[in-house]
């Protein structure tokens, strides 16, 4: 039995976790193809990799213990690769996943439920001096202090019952770890990638404008009537 069809019993036959039915049922193929997760001439499929990062979801498992522990895991760099690859799409992919889920729910939906677009303002401690977005210092109101840490602006969609992430940004400030250009240096202006590093440096206001706008021209503009900010 190949690793994947192992994982997908494993997930769906002896852990009885409904996940991967939730995949197929939004047709998770079309939506990476969409998103530009095309195989290439070499190289395993975007969705078999995507499968087996599900699998160490829902095991619990770190990247490193997967790939000691599994004889049919793919090698490290197959993993980092696939995070890292500049030609994915990855702001639209959770867009379009999170559009299809709504779009499954609505049905159970009353005409009473509010349907609301929140704008979120959170702080993520994080101490890696390496990690793309990491801040020296950054005012986070759950601790009530400055912490080192990453500030992420999010576009939310919520029906009062469920709440689904529409889309993201990381803001850097003036105590950042690492300037924009350490990041940009290599990637082609034109990818998406490039233009999601950039963007860091706009304002909280201006993110937010902007992910509303971009979520406009989904179907969710006919699901969220209202916007809430939490900033």
């Amino acid at each position: 039995m190949g690793m994947d069809n192992f994982i997908e019993l494993a997930i769906s036959s002896v852990l009885k976790n409904p996940i991967l039915s939730v995949l197929r049922e939004i047709n998770i193929s079309k939506i990476l193809i969409q998103s530009n997760f095309i195989k290439r001439n070499i190289g395993y499929a975007p969705f078999g990799i995507l499968l087996h990062f599900v699998y160490m979801l829902v095991m619990n498992k770190r990247q490193s213990a997967f790939v000691k522990q599994s004889a049919d895991a793919y090698g490290k760099d197959t993993y980092y690769r696939f995070v890292k690859d500049i030609r994915y799409n990855w702001r639209k992919l959770l867009m379009l996943t999170s559009v299809a889920l709504i779009s499954k729910i609505k049905p159970l939906q009353k005409n009473g439920d509010h349907q609301l677009l929140i704008i979120d303002d959170t702080v993520e401690p994080k101490r890696g001096k390496q990690i793309e977005g990491s801040c020296k210092s950054i005012y986070s109101n759950k601790e009530h202090r400055c912490v080192n840490g990453i500030n992420i602006v999010s576009l939310n969609y919520t029906d009062t019952h469920s709440t689904f992430q529409l889309d993201f940004s990381l803001r850097l400030n003036d105590s950042r770890r690492k300037e924009v250009e350490n990041f940009t240096n290599g990637v082609d202006r034109r990818t998406n990638a490039h233009k999601r590093r950039i963007e860091g440096l706009e304002s909280k206001n201006s993110m937010a404008l902007t992910m509303v706008q971009r979520a406009s021209s989904f179907p969710t503009s006919s699901l969220g009537m209202h916007m809430k900010t939490s900033m």
